[in-house]
């Protein structure tokens, strides 16, 4: 991973902003449904919550990604950061179980706004840096940094709401969105090219995004085998509360330890990604890394100690940092700047998609099969993910 990019100032400007607001996100991210099933302790109501962060992309995603395209990305970046903020404020009004709908309405708003910052950003990153090696150094860079804490966030973020401090956690979110505004202030972004036809209609510029996507055969595939790996890991991430209490018999600190650990693993897989693009075609790459996420959540979730769970856990995050930072630099060289934004928000839309699906199902599944049938049932999921990559890819091709 080549530091080289940070001498770019603007970069490493908005690298810093991304980074405070990767910190106070994952500060949140097992926080909140750990939040809410300590004051409902209902699966649905969990499920609900990690449901409703998605709801907002499979709505209003791609019509961001058209108005990121047209509006000045500066201005998109710091807005978002702002009404993110507010948002995640609301879930200070939620200290009781009759309550618990400010923390989904807080999930709402904070959710609109990250379907413009993050296809903003996305589309930012290669008019700063280009798209030459530069860009896969920055996205290998952003996460690296990124999962760093994923380390410590969710380890931060379980002990204090397991310590009563949930507002403690959320008023460092609301923080970092408000420093990562400020920052970003101070960077000079110009504004993309307007679409050819800068007159036409939203929905004529939203079908340009989606033709672009569905005549580009590599990001057809990338589409395909990411929503079907993001639904398993949705229905996962969904049961991993009930499985901590249920079948590592453990607390809330015990989250906190297997986020951290899935941290450290793609802290691993962030800083060897880089050079894994520069050598592999996308389907070997691909295809071995959801491989390999699968066997491991197979070992994680068939274990009864905690020790078992986090280091499957752990070797898990390697091959999902690279399957996550492949498939984003893939998307960013195969599209023009002008139509960036709109297929960036369409992939987010498809993974919002993703995840309420997994979100919902998983409960559903559980019920109907057990927990651990269910968890078995998703982690196998994952391995159908890298039997489409060797397909569709060899069909395609590898896409470099």
């Amino acid at each position: 991973m080549r530091l080289a990019v940070l001498r770019n100032r603007n970069f490493r400007r908005l690298w810093i902003a991304a980074t405070i607001d990767s910190f106070g996100s994952w500060l949140l991210v097992m926080a909140v449904p750990l939040q809410v099933f300590a004051l409902t302790t209902s699966v649905p109501s969990t499920g609900l919550a990690l449901a409703i962060q998605a709801l907002p992309a499979m709505l209003i995603a791609p019509w961001a990604g058209v108005a990121v395209d047209r509006w000045h990305r500066k201005k998109v970046l710091v807005a978002a950061n702002v009404v993110a903020a507010a948002g995640v404020a609301l879930m200070l009004l939620a200290n009781t179980s009759d309550r618990i709908a400010f923390i989904y309405l807080g999930l709402i708003v904070e959710n609109v706004a990250l379907c413009f910052l993050r296809p903003a950003i996305a589309a930012v990153t290669p008019a700063v840096v280009g798209r030459d090696a530069g860009l896969a150094s920055a996205n290998a860079l952003s996460a690296f940094t990124n999962s760093a804490f994923r380390v410590l966030g969710p380890l931060v973020g379980t002990l204090l709401v397991a310590g009563g401090w949930f507002t403690a956690v959320v008023l460092l979110d609301v923080a970092t969105y408000l420093a990562a505004a400020a920052i970003i202030t101070s960077v000079a972004i110009g504004r993309a090219d307007p679409p050819v036809r800068v007159r036409a209609r939203l929905v004529r510029e939203l079908r340009g995004g989606v033709r672009h996507i569905a005549g580009t055969p590599l990001l057809r595939g990338l589409l395909a085998t990411s929503w079907v790996y993001w639904t398993a890991n949705a229905a996962l991430t969904a049961l991993l509360i009930p499985f901590v209490a249920t079948r590592l018999h453990s607390s809330g600190q015990a989250l906190g330890y297997l986020i951290a650990g899935l941290g450290i693993g793609y802290l691993g897989g962030s800083a060897i990604s880089g050079t894994l693009i520069a050598r592999y075609p996308t389907r070997t790459i691909l295809a071995t890394a959801y491989a390999s996420v699968g066997l491991c959540f197979l070992v994680m979730f068939t274990a009864t100690a905690l020790p078992v769970a986090l280091i499957a856990v752990t070797a898990s995050g390697v091959p999902g940092a690279v399957a996550q930072v492949v498939t984003g630099y893939r998307v960013q060289t195969s599209t023009p700047d002008t139509a960036l934004g709109r297929v960036c928000a369409a992939f987010y839309t498809s993974d919002a998609v993703a995840a309420v699906t997994g979100a919902l199902a998983a409960p559903a599944v559980a019920s109907l099969t057990g927990l651990d049938t269910a968890l078995r049932a998703f982690s196998a999921a994952i391995l159908v993910a890298a039997a489409m990559a060797t397909v569709v890819f060899t069909t395609v091709g590898s896409g470099g």
